[in-house]
């Protein structure tokens, strides 16, 4: 399992960021605090990109972006803005993440299968039938 360090680091950071998102003030203008959010990601970032070595040139790695990386920046605003604003409704934190993961799988999977050409076996209908019964569950 050769992404299993990747996926508990993402695990982790997951967590760290629900309780952040459930602890922002409610007296503070979301998009401000997204200003910070971003700020200290921007430092962090770049941080991490200096440190890291064995990079390509600026010039190279300006050359190599695409949509993604734009389209990326800007759902992870409304991702973050969504999730303040769920859990400033009273949204509970035990579910909303699962709630939003499991259902953005559920959406993903003919993504993957129709324009991917990802494979679906009966084990993975299985999860999907169980993913949408959790979803009931966790939500009714």
């Amino acid at each position: 399992m050769p992404y299993l360090w990747p996926l508990v680091l993402t695990i982790f950071a997951n967590m760290i960021y629900q309780l952040s998102a459930r602890n922002v003030s409610s007296g503070i203008d979301p998009f401000f605090s997204l200003i910070i959010t971003y700020g200290v990601a921007l430092v962090g970032s770049l941080l991490m990109y200096l440190l890291s070595g064995n990079h390509q040139s600026l010039a190279v790695n300006l050359h190599q972006i695409n949509w993604a990386s734009i389209t990326m920046g800007l759902a992870i605003i409304f991702v973050e803005f969504g999730y303040m604003l769920s859990y400033k409704s009273g949204a509970p934190i035990g579910t909303t993440a699962i709630t939003v993961n499991a259902t953005m799988t559920l959406l993903l999977i003919p993504i993957g299968l129709i324009f991917l050409q990802e494979g679906f076996t009966l084990r993975n209908a299985l999860g999907f039938v169980l993913a949408v019964a959790a979803l009931y569950l966790l939500n009714s």
